[in-house]
């Protein structure tokens, strides 16, 4: 054993490497405070699934102009089977109500706890909140402000004849559903198209990908929703080590791998272990529950039905910049035509001179710090946890498949269609079940055109 690890020093660099994570997963699951929880209301006849998992709600109160905590707020509950529970928000601000069993739960905030001077309740008051089977800390979150509050749905402020039994049309339906499809369409291709520019230079399909995601997300949590520090810093720095953590892989696993001519398949292999490695040390380090990264909930930008916060403009306005970036990178600059000659043959750029692994590093990095950011900005789309990038996994894979494995270009436009219809088809199926279109879009492509719709024949396998 010890003469094998001094033939191998990169398999002491990979085994230290793997300490050195679980140590800090330890460090920082033990600096995690714990945090108080309400008790639910007694469940006279709980079946024994409810019984076995326990799911609960956020609820957090804060003034949107400077982001303080706001304590004392009564929030109440109401749910299935006439269940009623309330709690208090606490001084961060926020209050956890257990629920018995999955299901559509209402939140809202009894404006008479509110204090003076603070303003009031931004957006609506009344909100459903979808709870699954063991989801913890599924978010309500609340801004106040000096904007008026919507009322109360059916409220007499709110009521007309007949209104009440109105249902939405056409516009309000499918139009806010086509500007977040396009909106997580456009974050899906930051990570899709790492995933497809590695895989051009390596022919590695990277199950592993989806924590690369996870850590970004997980980066922009901790500056924003821990340390309490702007936004844009979370997200600066999700690029930026998320790009670190791409190198680090790279150098200490895949470069020694390739050296030792492993095949595609056993490295396909490596990079599933890794996902589950990594994707437990996460869950250790933070818990099961849900992390919302703060952002305000309140309407920045109305056109017509579809009424959009100050992330959801933001988002995609630096998804389109990177993006350009990286397209003006691939076209216009050296490393760009290498790798793209690497993509399409790796032997003959070699043998013209290419530094062939120079090309594959950087691009590893480039896809970690696109992975990153992409995690960063889902944190503020919906909340992250510890599988957030897992969850994601298939829809990038559909979307680099969609458009042909190894093509940049292809995987972006891959991801827009993807994100359409994850999101149109909760028009027609539930919404827990709208990843099923997506995966079937990319079954009917492999059948009819395994290589892809912008792909070349010769790409595939």
């Amino acid at each position: 054993m010890v003469k094998a690890l001094r033939a191998s020093p990169q398999i002491v660099r990979l085994l230290l490497g793997i300490f050195a994570l679980v140590l800090a997963g330890v460090a920082f699951g033990a600096a995690q405070p714990a945090s108080a929880q309400v008790l639910p209301a007694a469940d006279p006849t709980p079946t024994p699934t409810e019984a076995a998992e326990t799911q609960s709600i956020g609820v957090w109160v804060r003034v949107a102009a400077d982001k303080s905590n706001i304590p004392g707020v009564t929030v109440k509950v109401t749910g299935p089977k006439s269940f009623t529970a309330s709690a208090t928000t606490g001084d961060d601000g926020r209050a956890t109500v257990e629920v018995p069993r999955p299901g559509t739960y209402k939140v809202v905030v009894d404006t008479e706890t509110l204090p003076a001077g603070k303003g009031k309740v931004l957006g609506e008051n009344l909100r459903d909140v979808e709870v699954d089977a063991g989801n913890e800390g599924v978010p309500a979150y609340y801004l106040l402000g000096d904007g008026a509050a919507t009322p109360v749905p059916g409220s007499s402020s709110t009521s007309s004849p007949g209104s009440s039994d109105s249902s939405p049309g056409f516009a309000e339906v499918v139009f806010p559903r086509i500007a977040t499809g396009l909106i997580f369409g456009l974050l899906l291709a930051l990570a899709s198209v790492g995933v497809s520019l590695i895989y051009g230079t390596t022919g590695l399909n990277n199950f592993a990908h989806g924590e690369l995601v996870t850590f970004g997300g997980l980066v922009g949590y901790v500056v924003s929703g821990i340390g309490h520090l702007p936004g844009w810093l979370g997200i600066v720095l999700a690029l930026v080590i998320g790009g670190a953590f791409g190198y680090l892989q790279d150098l200490g696993l895949w470069k020694p791998l390739r050296k030792k001519g492993v095949g595609l398949i056993p490295l396909m292999i490596v990079s599933i272990g890794l996902s589950l490695a990594l994707r437990y040390i996460f869950q250790f380090a933070f818990g099961p529950g849900l992390l919302v990264t703060p952002s305000d909930s309140s309407s920045f930008l109305s056109l017509g039905p579809v009424h959009l916060r100050f992330m959801d403009v933001v988002s995609p306005i630096i998804c389109i910049v990177v993006l350009l970036g990286v397209a003006y990178m691939l076209l216009r600059t050296r490393v760009g035509k290498a790798t793209r000659a690497v993509s399409d043959n790796r032997s003959l750029a070699a043998a013209t001179g290419i530094n062939v692994e120079r090309v594959i590093r950087i691009v590893w990095v480039g896809g970690g710090a696109l992975a990153g950011l992409s995690g960063a900005l889902i944190g503020y789309y919906q909340p992250v946890n510890w599988e957030t990038g897992a969850s994601i996994l298939l829809l990038i894979f559909a979307a680099v498949t969609l458009c042909g494995l190894g093509t940049a270009f292809g995987a972006l436009v891959g991801s827009l269609v993807i994100g359409l219809l994850v999101d149109l088809s909760t028009i027609f199926i539930p919404s827990n079940m709208k990843f099923v279109a997506a995966l079937a879009v990319m079954i009917i492509i492999l059948i009819f055109r395994p290589q892809g719709i912008l792909g070349r024949k010769d790409r595939i396998g």
